[in-house]
């Protein structure tokens, strides 16, 4: 209410000046007597006005609703996301089956040595075989700590 108060002790003498200066009251005073000496065109115009602008209103929310329609483009752009997760995915495959091929490799070097290594008599060629294998077992098992590791 104070607030009030203060707005319209503020806004009350601009207004008065605005009306002093353009004669409103006497315009309206004499746009009152004509509208009671003819009430069908008072409402004719009224209707006219209220008809106006409820089609100037209807138009702009017509062209908001226009605007707001969703972009197809940007619905497009979203295919390339897609394809990069797909690749993502096969690369993932693909890293999965190379690790299961090398876990294998790995069970079977193992079967080898430890058949190798059971052998009472061992011949130059076993135990290179041995020294071989044990390499290449050493070497599968760094890279699939390494790949754990990552």
């Amino acid at each position: 209410m104070r607030t009030s108060n203060q707005i319209k002790s503020w806004l009350q003498p601009k207004m008065e000046a605005i009306g002093t200066r353009y004669r409103l009251g006497a315009r309206i005073r004499i746009a009152n007597r004509w509208a009671t000496q003819h009430p069908k065109r008072t409402f004719g115009y009224v209707v006219g006005s209220l008809l106006m602008v409820l089609v100037c209103d209807v138009m702009v929310a017509g062209m908001k609703v226009e605007m707001k329609e969703p972009d197809v483009n940007m619905i497009a752009n979203v295919e390339p996301v897609f394809n990069g997760f797909r690749t993502i995915q096969a690369n993932k495959d693909t890293h999965r089956r190379t690790v299961l091929e090398m876990t294998t490799k790995g069970q079977t070097l193992k079967h080898e040595l430890d058949s190798l290594i059971v052998i009472p008599r061992k011949s130059h060629a076993d135990s290179i075989g041995i020294i071989r294998r044990y390499g290449q077992l050493e070497n599968l098992v760094k890279t699939l700590k390494q790949n754990d590791n990552d």
